[in-house]
Parts: structure tokens; C-alpha cells; sequence
């Protein structure tokens, strides 16, 4: 069997899911790098790299492929505060090392991922390329950002729009953009105009296959508010969105994404945003398509 290391974290449960579906299929070696100090890594010299873990090795030269899904750091209490953020850079700079430089199949490379995850390039592209967008702005300029004041319009976070402390994590996540009452001079914004929509689209790409999904939501403003209340729908994509998309893809050099739309009350799909590592297990278990399926068989073939 091909043996496959998956980069992620203990509580990856789409990975437990993975493993435990395919273990007849691949020979699976988990990376999980919140437990890095479990892990034995060994970089440099003939063998280009070596990891060992708990009674397995792996070495560079053995592995046919890469699935770097969600890592998540160790926690770094026992050391100063001040030296916590060198050993995270340190810790990711050389798992990061590994992938990038593998010559195999990965899905996907932590620099495409870098550059792809970062919506104020995405918003760039989106306008260079005719990919049909709400009226946007991302910046820290106040005149600007009052302008969108007087208009039905929102805010969303740039970046993860998390924010973690040693007991809980604060999550920011769309709003509606009421009041402007700040200096964002060294804060910089993501506003858009607000489109009244029918549903919105959640469209999973891997490997030549575009699963198209219509989300329909009592929340007007963001589905994933309340995935209680939410009904789902396979659709077609319009030819024209499809080819930009698969542009998209081709230029950001994606194997697997996931496209996030607004389909609006005369029917035309605005472009959100792409994740190019996005989660996609619970449409595989809402609408029982084998989007597990395609990434093992990319991973494998």
C-alpha cells in the first residue's frame, strides 16, 4: 500500500473519519503537531528527513503523499512568554520545511496556502479576472470606510477572525456594520455591501470535481451562524462561475478547494471568497457525497 502522512492536529475528527473509512486503502501516518514533542523529527543528511512516533518510522524516500489539513500548535506554557513565539515559528517553519520541500503529491503546499488564504489577495484577483463581487472595501482609510455607513453593508474578518487567550477563544464573524466610531489608521477593515440573497453555495473542488451545494438559512446574513436551522441541496454551477473558478484554480495551483457564493434574488452568484483548505465532512454526511473519496483517491493514484 502507498503510504500517506497527514499533517494535522489530535482533534482533527474529519481525519479520524478519513483513517478509519480507508485504512484498507492507504497506509496512513498521522502527524498530529499539537503533540510535537511525542514526535522524534530528524532533518538533514542522505535520508533528507525522518519521523519517528510511538513504534513507526518514516522516512522521505518511503512516502508517496502529503495531506497537510489543520495543524494546530502545542501549547508552550512551560516556557517564558517571551520565547513562546520564536519556538512556534520554529515549531511550524520546519513542518512547513518537510512539506514544501516533498517532491510528491501534496494537498496542499503550505505556501499556496499562504498566499491563497489571504482575502485581500483573493479580492485583488476577484476584480482582475471579472469574478462578479459585492462592492468591497478592505483598508484603513476612515473616509473610506464611512461611506459604507450609508449603505446596508457588513464586516467580516481579514484574517482567521480568532482571537486566543490561555482560557477560551474569541471568535469575530460577519456582522452588520452599524456604527464607525473608531480610528482604524492602524487596523485595517474588510467591508461589503450587502446583496439580498435567495441562498448561498458552498462548492467543493477536488481534482476535477466540483460538488456544488445550495445552503438555505434563516440567518440572512451568514449561514454558518446556526448550521441547526440550515437545509442543503446538490445544484449544477452556472458554466461561466464554473470556468472562472476553474481559473482560479489553475492560477493558485489548487487541487482542492472550497468556494464560498451569494446567489441573489435575480439569480446571479457573487463570489465570496475560496478556501483552499476549508472542511467539507458534514456535506459528506448531509448529502452522502464522496468528496473523502475523490482526496483518498487523489492522494493514492
Amino acid at each position: 500500500m502507498k503510504k500517506v502522512l497527514i499533517v494535522t492536529s489530535s482533534i482533527d475528527s474529519t481525519i479520524d473519519y478519513v483513517i478509519n473509512k480507508y485504512k484498507g486503502v492507504a497506509e496512513f501516518f498521522r502527524l498530529d503537531v499539537d503533540l510535537f514533542p511525542k514526535y522524534e523529527i530528524i532533518l538533514g543528511g542522505a535520508r533528507g528527513w525522518m519521523i519517528l512516533y510511538d513504534g513507526w518510522s518514516l522516512e522521505r524516500k518511503e512516502l508517496y503523499s502529503i495531506y497537510y489539513r489543520k495543524p494546530r500548535l502545542p501549547k508552550l506554557d512551560e516556557y517564558h512568554i517571551e520565547y513562546q513565539g520564536m519556538i512556534a515559528k520554529d515549531i511550524i517553519s520546519l513542518i512547513n520545511g518537510i512539506v514544501d520541500d516533498f517532491q510528491g503529491k501534496v494537498l496542499t503546499k503550505p505556501y499556496i496556502l499562504r498566499k491563497t488564504e489571504n482575502k485581500a489577495f483573493q479580492l485583488l484577483y476577484a476584480e482582475k479576472n471579472g469574478l462578479l463581487m459585492p462592492k468591497s472595501f478592505v483598508g484603513n482609510s476612515n473616509n473610506h470606510a464611512e461611506d459604507f455607513i450609508n449603505k446596508r453593508s457588513i464586516i467580516k474578518p481579514l484574517t482567521t477572525g480568532k482571537i486566543m487567550s490561555k482560557d477560551a477563544i474569541e471568535i469575530y464573524q460577519t456582522n452588520y456594520f452599524k456604527i464607525f466610531d473608531e480610528d482604524i489608521s492602524l487596523t485595517p477593515i474588510y467591508l461589503q455591501e450587502y446583496v439580498n440573497k435567495q441562498y448561498e453555495v458552498r462548492m467543493t473542488y477536488i481534482d476535477g470535481y466540483f460538488f456544488t451545494v445550495r445552503i438555505d438559512s434563516e440567518d440572512k446574513l451568514d449561514w454558518r451562524r446556526n448550521y441547526k436551522g440550515l437545509k442543503y441541496k446538490i445544484i449544477d454551477c452556472p458554466p461561466k462561475v464554473s470556468k472562472q473558478c476553474q481559473k482560479l484554480l489553475n492560477d493558485f495551483q489548487l487541487n482542492y478547494a472550497a468556494f464560498d457564493f451569494i446567489v441573489d434574488e435575480d439569480d446571479q452568484w457573487f463570489f465570496l471568497e475560496v478556501n483552499p483548505n476549508g472542511q467539507w465532512l458534514w456535506l459528506e454526511h448531509e448529502l452522502q457525497i464522496p468528496i473523502s473519496e475523490k482526496i483518498v483517491s487523489y492522494l493514492i493514484k
